[in-house]
């Protein structure tokens, strides 16, 4: 019996033991159990990115920069493959690494490619297009298109001799340095020195004039930096055929300020006090009615040969007292338009009456650095040159255009070359310019006999509607100044004063262009505020009738302008406009534009929808670079143009005219970023320039 139980005390002993095993060590017991394994992973397709749609220029590349993320599956982390590849395009595409991410693709041709991106973890691969729009390279002027045609006829009579010209540089390219315009200048001047004889650097144009010779001129228009290079044109008063009917001695015009109605302006008490006209001339001497009782000469500079007078030639003061004369001399008999404006003497033409255009061009950088220190708010340019060229390519019309924008009213004359068309002369066939042609008042204050002048200038080679209107030129009567080359040369065109004072008649589209000047005086002498564009606007469009009982025919309809300035009716409408409010912004002293200039509705501002000169464009480039693109047709030429930026556009002449320019708010843009006032004036070596290379003592006007 003792027998069998023994076995099953064991039993329960080992039980127990057990149990008691369990107990104590519980985590022993988890570890000799192993976890179940987890379920294989799903292998998911990459994530791929082939970056953002470009737009390039030949030759430039695209820069690829594509992206992946993977799940690391099946494959380690970073084991994916990438592969670059062609969809379409009109060209064969290469690619630096076509198994890198980032790589770069260079295009065969130009038109729209697609590229793909295809991206492989060895199980799954997944691809992701990009479009590449690929304009044509710039077309590059050739060398010999580069030079102005009237120059290379220069250059083909005779080689050796030394020529004016004006060395126009391309725009700069980002980034800028502080003062791109000044550089670019300054390179200009160095190729100048290198292939010729420099003289001044235009920063305003981002060129340099002086003189070299064929050899000298081509080998500098092989540099691509070059842009233009110009003839440096002779500029001045232009001679004219004679008169078809000579008028009898006694008919001068000193009731020139009566037939436009600027006496009407008078009794209102608006007589130009305060605003400053630049005359751009031979010089102003400080004749009694310009100095007395208080001196209204606020500066002088010379840009012209050497000075041994106030005013050598005799132009430049007779412009001036057309402007701002003030009788003082002949009891009030003879008066200017404007007669307390302020004058500033800007001497660009010598002794002979000329001058050049890169004498005009420095002229005009003075007068917008000096702008607000004298109130200028007019200039005055009583010439012109042959245009050779469209306004567009034209280096005054840049300098005009510029000086415009910076809140500077510019009258130029047509010139003297009528009665044909197409004879207007340069800075007047800038579109932006109020460009004045002449008529003959006939001596009487009636406008029904009144005719155009027979040498008034019109019609341009780019069809713009020249001049904008006209005033009397016509054997005006001015100050004299005794002993200068005119007064030498045409006694007989001294004119005496009831009061026995003498004085000086001058016939041309100068004198017409001097009367306009004078009325821009008057309607900013009571609306200071009024922009440019506005002046412009009031003056042509509010011009009087002429001539009924002349029954003369124009040799065209748009021979006169809208016809002859009435500066009564300009300052009427004017008065009409309301003023901006108080903290609305507006013009400062010297045209500076502060804030947002108030839209004035009852008066539609002119020069909209023009296309700038493609100097002005290219000087402007660093200054609208980085603001908003706008275009006129966002799809010219089969391009894109809304997929442009900056970086991306070729600013040739087609960038120049699709750009909606009305679109840039003039008012905001930071002018003073660019340097025009910041070359050493007193460096100019205006000594060797050729002044009298035209013989002007054969000036036929009467």
């Amino acid at each position: 019996m003792n027998r069998r139980r023994l076995p099953g005390i064991s039993c329960a002993l080992v039980a127990l033991a057990l149990t008691l095993g369990s107990a104590a060590s519980p985590v022993r017991a988890q570890l000799l159990v192993p976890p179940p394994l987890p379920a294989p992973l799903a292998n998911q397709a990459p994530v791929v990115n082939a970056g953002a749609d470009q737009v390039i220029t030949l030759p430039s590349i695209a820069n690829l920069t594509g992206a992946a993320i993977d799940d690391g599956q099946p494959n380690p982390p970073g084991a994916l493959t990438a592969t670059w590849s062609q969809v379409s395009g009109p060209g064969t595409v290469s690619f630096s690494n076509a198994s890198a991410l980032n790589s770069t693709a260079t295009f065969s041709a130009s038109g729209a490619y697609v590229l793909r991106l295809t991206v492989s973890d060895g199980v799954l691969a997944v691809s992701d297009n990009v479009a590449v729009t690929v304009n044509p390279a710039p077309a590059q002027l050739a060398a010999e298109e580069k030079i102005d045609p009237a120059l290379r006829d220069l250059m083909q009579a005779n080689p050796q001799a030394l020529l004016p010209v004006i060395v126009e540089m391309q725009h700069p390219t980002a980034p800028f340095v502080s003062a791109p315009n000044v550089d670019r200048a300054l390179g200009a001047l160095d190729l100048l020195r290198q292939y010729g004889i420099p003289v001044a650097a235009l920063s305003l144009i981002d060129g340099a004039a002086g003189f070299a010779n064929a050899a000298g001129i081509n080998a500098m228009s092989l540099a691509p930096t070059v842009a233009r290079i110009h003839h440096d044109a002779t500029v001045g008063p232009r001679r004219s055929a004679d008169p078809p009917v000579v008028a009898p001695p006694d008919q001068v015009s000193e009731v020139y300020p009566f037939v436009v109605n600027a006496n009407q302006v008078w009794q209102q008490g608006i007589t130009g006090g305060g605003v400053t006209v630049a005359v751009l001339d031979s010089g102003v001497a400080a004749d009694a009615d310009l100095v007395q009782p208080a001196n209204r000469i606020l500066a002088s500079v010379n840009f012209a040969d050497q000075r041994l007078a106030s005013d050598p030639r005799g132009h430049g003061t007779h412009i001036a007292g057309i402007i701002a004369g003030n009788g003082t001399r002949s009891g009030g008999e003879v008066v200017g338009i404007a007669p307390q404006a302020n004058i500033v003497d800007v001497r660009v033409l010598g002794s002979m009456g000329s001058g050049r255009l890169s004498s005009v061009i420095r002229g005009i950088e003075w007068v917008i650095a000096h702008r607000a220190v004298y109130n200028i708010r007019v200039i005055n340019l009583s010439f012109g040159a042959r245009a050779n060229l469209s306004y567009r390519g034209d280096p005054m019309a840049t300098a005009v255009e510029i000086a415009w924008r910076r809140g500077l009213v510019v009258v130029a004359a047509s010139g003297n070359g009528g009665p044909a068309g197409g004879t207007v002369v340069t800075p007047g066939i800038d579109p932006y310019a109020i460009t004045v042609g002449a008529t003959d008042d006939q001596g009487t204050v009636g406008r029904g006999d009144d005719l155009l002048a027979w040498f008034s200038a019109w019609g341009s080679a780019d069809s713009n509607a020249k001049p904008d209107l006209v005033a009397p030129g016509r054997r005006i009567v001015s100050i004299r100044v005794p002993g200068s080359a005119l007064d030498t040369l045409f006694p007989e065109r001294v004119v005496v004063a009831r009061n026995g004072s003498t004085y000086f008649r001058l016939t041309g589209t100068s004198m017409a262009t001097a009367v306009v000047s004078g009325a821009a005086a008057l309607l900013l002498a009571r609306r200071p505020d009024l922009s440019p564009d506005q002046v412009k606007a009031l003056l042509v469009r509010t011009t009087q009738p002429y001539g009924q009982q002349s029954g003369q025919v124009l040799p065209d309809p748009t021979a006169d302008g809208s016809g002859l300035l009435d500066a009564s009716a300009a300052m009427t409408s004017a008065l009409t406009i309301p003023a901006p409010t108080s903290g609305s912004g507006g013009l400062l002293g010297g045209g500076l534009l502060t804030g947002t200039l108030q839209t004035v509705a009852p008066l539609a501002c002119a020069n909209r929808a023009l296309r700038p000169a493609d100097g002005f464009a290219r000087a402007l480039f660093p200054v609208l670079y980085g603001t908003p693109l706008y275009w006129k047709d966002p799809t010219l030429g089969g391009i894109d143009w809304q997929t442009l930026t900056w970086d991306s556009v070729l600013w040739d002449s087609i960038a120049w005219d699709n750009f909606a320019w009305d679109s840039v708010l003039w008012d905001s843009v930071l002018w003073d970023s660019v340097l025009w006032d910041s070359v050493l004036w007193d460096s100019v070596l205006w000594d060797s320039v050729l002044w009298d290379s035209v013989a002007w003592d054969s000036f036929t006007l009467d």
